[in-house]
């Protein structure tokens, strides 16, 4: 064990009082603290933690952590020796305390599902903050996660694929994990001299797509077919602007939103988040001059396969959520010629 605190427990009666390690989110004490604790002796102890790994109850390794302690020596003066101690966790120490049966283990495995509890909570009231304070909303974050994982049954390479993107932007975006540093705060970073995607050239290279597909048997005729005009809309929209101003005034703001509105709005008959993320690439390839790395290092095959599926479970509500995490995979240059 490292780094594990210190708990205080004393029986209600007053005679049995322990340091309690506390670590990985689970309680540890010693043989010799359980003997206390119990009212017991140690060879007591030692005997059912036999059994209950002989029977498979539990797995001592499991269950088991060696830690080093460095006391006094008992017989030479100002030296010191190092011991080897086995703690054991929450499991082994209830498994153990129903086996005793005593009001003694009543009392610490009540104290002991307190304490788990209150550090249990604070740990998510922490993390909470920390993700309410760079913008993201909680629950959005948690029920978007469970809602895609669910809903898609992911297996490998695409659960996987989820899981890495949210290991490696937020480690780990859900709460009980120390949250990344980077904030999720709206990218206003102004640029020039952006190429805009011609609905023609888009259109001739769908077509292309589509054959590629086919011929692998990855596709039917009706992938890329239009719904409507909602594809040539979304292209235009991301183009737009009031007053001299661009609603999107910088790439990744517009291949976020291009992703987004392709895969949200079902413009096509089939194949809506394939299109989407086809023309969410060749957009930063036509605009590869504004970024700071390139495409291929900014977004892999298995994170455009997990923001597309984000996106499509993703509810109307969590639009910006969505749009800011795309955002910042998209890192811009910062000085522009």
């Amino acid at each position: 064990m490292t780094d594990a605190k210190i708990q205080l427990f004393t029986s209600e009666d007053g005679v049995v009082s322990l340091e309690v390690s506390l670590e990985r989110e689970t309680v540890w004490l010693s043989q010799a603290q359980m003997a206390d604790l119990f009212g017991t002796k140690r060879p007591a102890i030692t005997k059912h933690l036999g059994n209950i790994f002989t029977s498979g109850e539990l797995h001592e390794e499991q269950v088991c952590s060696i830690l080093e302690h460095t006391t006094p020596h008992g017989a030479m003066t100002g030296k010191t020796q190092t011991s080897r101690v086995k703690y054991y966790n929450l499991d082994a120490i209830i498994s153990i305390g129903y086996r005793v049966n005593s009001s003694r283990a009543t009392q610490f495995r009540i104290w002991a599902t307190s304490v788990l509890k209150q550090h249990l909570i604070q740990g998510v009231t922490f993390n909470q903050k920390r993700l309410a304070e760079r913008g993201i909303e909680f629950e959005q974050t948690i029920a978007l996660l469970s809602r895609t994982l669910a809903n898609q049954q992911l297996v490998k390479p695409e659960g996987e694929a989820v899981l890495k993107v949210i290991s490696d932007y937020a480690r780990a975006w859900s709460l009980l994990q120390a949250y990344d540093e980077q904030s999720l705060a709206v990218i206003s970073q102004q640029q020039q001299g952006m190429f805009a995607l011609n609905y023609a050239d888009a259109l001739t290279a769908m077509a292309e797509l589509k054959r590629d597909l086919i011929a692998k048997g990855e596709a039917t005729e009706l992938f890329g077919q239009l719904c409507g005009n909602g594809l040539e809309s979304a292209i235009a929209t991301i183009e737009q602007g009031f007053g001299g101003e661009f609603f999107y005034p910088n790439v990744a703001s517009r291949a976020a939103h291009l992703l987004y509105f392709v895969i949200k709005n079902h413009p096509l008959a089939d194949g809506n988040k394939r299109t989407g993320s086809f023309l969410f690439l060749w957009y930063l390839q036509v605009n590869q001059h504004l970024l700071a790395k390139p495409v291929a290092q900014l977004i892999n095959d298995n994170t455009l396969v997990a923001l597309a599926l984000l996106v499509a479970e993703s509810l109307p509500k969590q639009k910006e959520l969505m749009i800011r995490l795309i955002e910042h995979f998209i890192l811009l240059r910062k000085n522009q010629p």
